[in-house]
């Protein structure tokens, strides 16, 4: 099995639907989903995080389009031996008109700029087809809106697909542009109301994007629209679900179960595959737009990065060292947390949001929910199933994710913008903490604390220092667990080091007076209360736990942890 060979089959540079097919590259299987979308004559939108699938969707929908399931121009078609094959049932072709909203925005300073770009891509799709506006205007058109509403007339019923993609591409690029930004809202206004007062003309319209219609600050010009992003129906409609991983990717499964396992791809046995498929669920799953189990899928880019990697390593792909999710949604969303709101609801393990405040909340609204604008950057998903109305239960999906959205708040909080949680930082971190020794983990969290502004974010009792260094935790991708509570006690906060077979276990105080021999009392009813509990730990996997007391004081003159100390190392027998 040749690494080369399957790693040209990975759909990780091309998301043309046609030059996946014709290439011989994977292709998951997603045209159920085409063949509800392509069936409706209702205007559409989907919003999805960045590197979703969302682009080799809308070419998967322009190819049937333009082509149909049936062999053309003496080859087969691209649909072969795809479950559209035996859903779809109009012959017809039609013309297809995708404007990709990112690429005709790219590098423009200006609104003009992109209008003229706009002008350009409608006027190459009138001289293809023989429209000629120019017949209706006298003129060539000055305005996107005269040109595109010319064109309109001039087609027949039911004869455009409207295909859209990264609709809100214009104004994330121009949000800080207050003119800039008014001025593409006004064109984004002309494009879609032109959408709106020419039902008949449409065969299918959809539209693709990060964020809501209503960061297009539109109002009624969408109102035909139907968002279909949080129905049930499309839940799974991007992205790959374990199923489909262990379908369309058997033989890259293997190969890095091989690699991970110092074997042959021959010799991996189902048991080490399955193995992987957890190990990479724990890392890339847990996805839901829905909130039902059954619809969960894997992050498309995250998972492929990881197949490319010779060396089969699970990491974090997403996060904003390397440009994913969308900056200035995450940007407007970090600064409107409430830090305080989020220790408590992070200690709670749930995220809850009024259905009405979550749908609603955009990015050009100053009260927006913060969390509802991390959902759509990625960094979010539903935990449970919900109706219209019902209050929306988030999470992070999974332990990439956890990473990014650790290193995201320690970034704002802990002033770490420049110094951010690089692979560099993870390696030279964990072994402190895995040398088990008091001084050198005081020292790490110390250095971590003076970058902690006091007066914005003071440290006033032990649930904020349990709520800091969770959060710095989970950017060192160790899945803390915060305040575990079991038959046998509660742990201020555990975490793992399963490649060095060890559980960790803080028990947190606060002092705030910087009296040493009260310091000391409270270290040493620290102590005494982890050596006095007893944890639910599995004892085949962790068969070491290293106990710590650490004791913050708040005092300005002090403000640090003055006391750090381990109990005794206590195997599990």
């Amino acid at each position: 099995m040749d690494f080369d060979a399957l790693f040209n089959k990975l759909p990780t540079a091309n998301q043309s639907f046609a030059d996946l097919r014709q290439d011989g590259s994977v292709y998951v299987d997603k045209t159920a989903f085409v063949c509800k979308l392509a069936n409706r004559t209702i205007p559409q939108i989907l919003t999805r995080p960045r590197r979703f699938g969302k682009s080799t969707l809308l070419t998967t929908i322009e190819e049937l389009f333009l082509h149909g399931v049936e062999p053309y121009d003496g080859h087969p078609s691209l649909f072969q031996g795809l479950a559209i094959e035996q859903l779809w049932q109009d012959e017809k072709t039609y013309p297809v008109l995708r404007l990709n909203l990112h690429k005709l925005n790219s590098n423009c300073d200006t609104a003009a700029q992109f209008e003229q770009n706009l002008i350009n891509a409608v006027a190459v799709f009138c001289r293809e087809h023989k429209i000629d506006v120019t017949s209706k205007l006298g003129s060539e058109p000055r305005h996107f809106l005269e040109q595109f509403s010319s064109m309109l007339e001039l087609i027949p019923r039911r004869s455009l697909v409207l295909l859209i993609d990264e609709f809100d591409a214009p104004i994330i690029h121009h949000f800080n542009q207050a003119t800039e930004l008014n001025d593409c809202k006004l064109i984004l206004r002309s494009l879609f109301d032109s959408i709106k007062d020419a039902p008949g003309k449409f065969r299918c319209v959809l539209c693709t994007g990060i964020t809501r219609f209503q960061d297009l600050d539109l109002g009624m010009s969408v109102n035909n629209f139907t968002d279909v992003s949080v129905s049930k129906e499309f839940a799974a409609c991007c992205g790959y679900t374990r199923d489909e991983l262990k379908q369309y990717f058997a033989d890259h499964l293997r190969y890095s179960a091989a690699v991970i396992n110092g074997c042959t791809p021959e010799a991996v046995s189902a048991k080490q595959i399955d193995a992987l498929l957890e190990d990479m669920s724990d890392w890339y799953d847990g996805y839901s737009f829905d909130g039902t189990e059954q619809h969960k899928v894997f992050s498309t880019w995250s998972v492929l990065r990881f197949f490319a990697d010779a060396e089969a390593r699970l990491q974090p792909y997403w996060s904003t060292e390397n440009g994913q999710g969308e900056p200035q949604v995450l940007k407007n969303a970090v600064d409107r947390i409430d830090v305080p709101q989020l220790l408590d609801d992070s200690r709670s393990g749930k995220i809850v949001v009024g259905y009405d405040e979550f749908m609603q909340s955009s990015l050009i609204n100053p009260e927006a929910n913060p969390y509802s604008l991390l959902f759509q950057a990625g960094y979010l998903t539903f935990s449970q199933p919900f109706n219209n109305g019902d209050e929306l239960y988030l999470n992070c999906p999974n332990r990439e994710i956890d990473i990014a959205f650790g290193n995201l708040l320690c970034q704002r909080v802990f002033n770490m913008r420049k110094k951010l949680y690089s692979l560099a930082y993870i390696n030279k971190t964990v072994p402190i903490l895995a040398s088990l020794e008091p001084e050198k983990i005081r020292a790490h969290f110390n250095s971590l604390f003076e970058e902690l502004p006091s007066v914005h974010y003071p440290v006033h009792n032990e649930a904020t220092v349990q709520g800091y260094v969770f959060f710095h935790l989970r950017a060192l991708g160790l899945k803390p667990r915060l305040e575990v509570m079991t038959s046998s006690g509660r742990a201020d906060c555990v975490f793992d080091l399963p490649e060095r077979r060890l559980t960790i276990v803080f028990e947190f105080k606060f002092e705030s007076s910087a009296d040493d021999q009260k310091l000391d009392a409270k270290l040493k009813e620290a102590l005494q209360q982890i050596k006095d509990h007893k944890y639910a730990l599995n004892a085949s996997s962790e068969p070491k736990v290293a106990r710590f007391g650490l004791v913050f004081c708040g005092d300005p003159s002090k403000r640090g942890f003055a006391r750090v100390d381990r109990a005794d190392v206590v195997k599990i027998i």
